[in-house]
């Protein structure tokens, strides 16, 4: 497989919009009309663009199973919560959501089998519950990064400051070293911008991490990124043709048959119509849809 790193986009969305050097891509010329966090603000929103797409036909691609552990009855999320599918306790027996007005009152025990969700947390309606469960769940679209490192060492790279300063939140995302040639995977991540890995880094090293969507999907992410620049942009030079819509739309369409299609698929005037009314779109005359 050819996966597509967030270094690698960013090369590929500068040779799309006429603005490509070495030192542009690594951050050490500032003389481009488009900033390398502009360029990647939008990777990530064409990178959502198409989750959203897939979500809905391919739920079962991002499920994931954590165990996680209770503190006093709470279970912290991970960082790529999206959606809840089941939680289970230590015997594999579905605990149930409440709403708060079915909580416990203080004179009861309340039950363990019963919980409701609190911002991040799933907090079990008993108090003090310490034990294992398991979450089941749809991952989350993450954010992805690219940059230099700021420092490294055996079993860690810390990432540049462009990076999400959240704990955990490129836990189990894979990461490609551009420098030194490897790929590794991100075992834990501190909200100092520090990843635990298996390989070795140093300082000065250029990474990319790699997106979590099918990997038949990477190879649009930097032609919608494009469109969307080059369509919404005030540095564009010059708007997209319809002829370019139309050919990442036939791409984009053909490559959700091949991989995500069924008995019954959905046209494209499911996928692009009507959305006139939300603004932003652009219309493709001839084609009946509208693509954003």
């Amino acid at each position: 497989m050819t996966y597509e790193n967030c270094y690698s986009l960013l090369q590929d969305v500068r040779r799309d919009l006429d603005e490509y050097s070495d030192l542009l891509v690594k951050g050490l010329d500032s003389s481009g009309r488009y900033k390398n966090s502009q360029i990647v603000t939008k990777i990530n929103s064409a990178q959502r663009y198409i989750y959203n797409l897939l979500f809905p036909r391919i739920p079962e691609e991002f499920l994931e199973s954590a165990p996680i552990t209770g503190v006093d009855a709470v279970y912290d999320l991970p960082w790529d919560f999206g959606i809840l599918k089941e939680f289970r306790d230590e015997n594999g027996h579905k605990v149930h959501r409440i709403g708060v007005q079915h909580l416990k009152s203080d004179a009861t025990t309340g039950s363990d089998s019963l919980y409701y969700k609190k911002g991040n947390t799933l907090v079990l309606d008993k108090d003090g519950v310490t034990e294992t469960y398991t979450l089941w769940y749809y991952k989350k679209c993450r954010d992805l990064d690219q940059g230099k490192a700021s420092d490294g060492g055996a079993a860690s790279i810390a990432l540049a400051t462009t990076a999400k300063k959240i704990a955990d939140y490129y836990n189990g995302m894979i990461l490609e070293n551009i420098t030194q040639d490897w790929v590794d995977t991100i075992d834990d991540y501190t909200a100092a911008r520090v990843a635990t890995i298996s390989e070795t880094a140093v300082a000065s090293d250029y990474y990319g991490l790699v997106s979590s969507l099918p990997e038949p999907f990477h190879a649009l992410i930097a032609p919608r990124a494009s469109l969307e620049i080059r369509a919404f942009s005030p540095e564009r030079q010059e708007r997209p043709t319809d002829t370019e819509f139309v050919m990442f739309n036939g791409q984009l369409l053909e490559t959700l048959r091949a991989y995500a299609g069924n008995a019954q698929d959905i046209t494209p005037e499911n996928i692009w119509c009507n959305y006139g009314g939300r603004g932003g779109g652009v219309n493709i005359p001839g084609q009946g849809y509208t693509i954003f």
